[in-house]
């Protein structure tokens, strides 16, 4: 038997899992592609559909606040100005050195929770308010396969 997800021949133990509602026959190295589906009838060749029931929709993210530009200056100016090792900042808001260092040096951005204690912790803003900004789309036009079509038949009529 050859395992329906990458062809390989299955030996040993095949494995029966739900792949997207599709239950399939597979090897243990594809097993992990679905969800093992124990309670299947043990007849070859039988498809069964199985039903996920649908998670509500999200709510679509939406941002209000982006840090500021220079958030990585500003931190590292409250830290030097209260004469704080990056070790004791780190401390005082529960987080590692390195973490420090790096939002210091601007080699990540941080958190929201991280920006909140240092927000907290200095009493300044590291967010502002981010203005919606209106794009307006001047897209071309690309003809499609079924336009080209269409143009070529009209040539040839006229």
């Amino acid at each position: 038997m050859e395992c329906e997800i990458c062809g390989k021949e299955i030996r040993g133990r095949t494995f029966r899992i739900v792949v997207e509602g599709t239950e399939l026959r597979v090897c243990a190295s594809c097993k992990e592609y679905g969800v093992e589906d124990i309670s299947s009838s043990s007849q070859h060749g039988t498809v069964r559909v199985v039903r996920k029931e649908r998670s509500r929709p999200s709510r679509p993210i939406v941002f209000t606040e982006e840090l500021v530009e220079n958030y990585n200056e500003i931190i590292k100016q409250e830290r030097q100005k209260r004469g704080w090792s990056q070790e004791e900042l780190a401390k005082r808001i529960q987080e590692k050195e390195s973490l420090i260092r790096k939002i210091e040096n601007a080699e990540i951005t941080p958190e929201p929770e991280v920006v909140e204690k240092l927000e907290r912790l200095f009493d300044l803003k590291l967010r502002e308010k981010v203005q919606e900004v209106k794009v307006e789309s001047q897209r071309k036009l690309v003809p499609t396969l079924g336009d080209v079509v269409v143009i070529k038949k009209k040539k040839k009529q006229g």
